[in-house]
């Protein structure tokens, strides 16, 4: 089932300016197990085109890098390349010899966020309440949610996690 296109319809695309215009976000969907699935995406300039990745593992830095050279192909017009380029890439067994960590995402929550804030969010997260927060740009918007919880390791959010979502679905927050 493709749920995923209901997080870029047009008036969410509308939301983002035009200064925002190449950047990657996430967002994630939750199954009935808590089973969390990554939603990698990366809108190409003028917002013609939202690029996303789908998988259960939250690699965002590797995720992100194949994003930005799929949108750099597109850019150039080289739509065929592209393809190929994608077809290569999903074959390719992949070998780490570290964990991939969230250091981008940790990175800038300690930016975007304040001290005290950063105290206010980790205690509304023990006590597991529930908790929106908003910014004027995505990618720092799903950074942030991602920092914050990575911040409860060795625990982690088991509630419904939502880091980014659409004006017609704001019903959920209620």
């Amino acid at each position: 089932v493709r749920v995923f296109p209901r997080f870029f319809e047009p008036v969410m695309l509308e939301m983002v300016s035009q200064s925002q215009v190449g950047q990657n976000f996430t967002f994630v969907l939750t199954d009935i197990d808590s089973k969390q699935r990554f939603g990698f995406c990366r809108l190409t300039q003028g917002c013609r085109v939202c690029i996303c990745l789908l998988s259960y593992l939250p690699w965002f830095e590797i995720y992100y890098k194949l994003l930005n050279t799929l949108a750099d192909y597109l850019c150039k017009h080289q739509s065929r390349v592209s393809v190929c380029w994608v077809e290569s890439v999903c074959h390719v067994p992949v070998y780490l010899s570290v964990p991939v960590c969230l250091q981008r995402n940790l990175t800038e929550y300690f930016v975007a966020v304040d001290v005290n804030n950063m105290l206010q969010l980790y205690a509304s997260m023990l006590h597991e309440r529930r908790i929106i927060i908003t910014s004027s740009k995505l990618s720092t918007l799903t950074a942030c949610v991602h920092g914050a919880t990575a911040m409860l390791f060795p625990m982690y959010w088991q509630h419904i996690f939502i880091p980014v979502l659409p004006p017609h679905l704001l019903d959920y927050c209620w």
